[in-house]
């Protein structure tokens, strides 16, 4: 999951992302404040932003790699079936995962 958040500039407006580590705005706002000042990396400009003006987004890094990892497995253990099908859930798995995360930061608010 990653968080977002939109750069005040009005000739701008483009989407930035920042890596922190909490799940949740209650562990965001332990961790960073209420408000966040960050730099646009587009324009250039510090953008304060409230916490609730972020969102999040699922990381598609993850399921991705997992995608890859299912797909080397099935073709080497292609004659036990049933692993072969067991591992093409495991990326949908944690495809599910990741979205639920994103789906559950962005519902809350402060």
């Amino acid at each position: 999951m990653k968080l977002y958040y939109y750069c005040s500039s009005p000739s701008c407006k483009r989407e930035n992302a920042i890596q922190v580590k909490a799940t949740n705005r209650y562990d965001l706002k332990n961790e960073i404040g209420e408000e966040i000042v960050e730099r646009c990396k587009h324009c250039g400009k510090h953008t304060k932003r409230h916490i609730n003006r972020l969102f999040a987004k699922p990381n598609f890094l993850i399921p991705g790699f997992a995608f890859v990892m299912a797909v080397v497995s099935t073709l080497l253990l292609w004659d036990l079936g049933f692993v072969s099908t067991l591992t093409a859930t495991v990326p949908i798995g944690i495809w599910m995962y990741e979205d639920r995360k994103a789906s559950a930061f962005n519902k809350v608010m402060i």
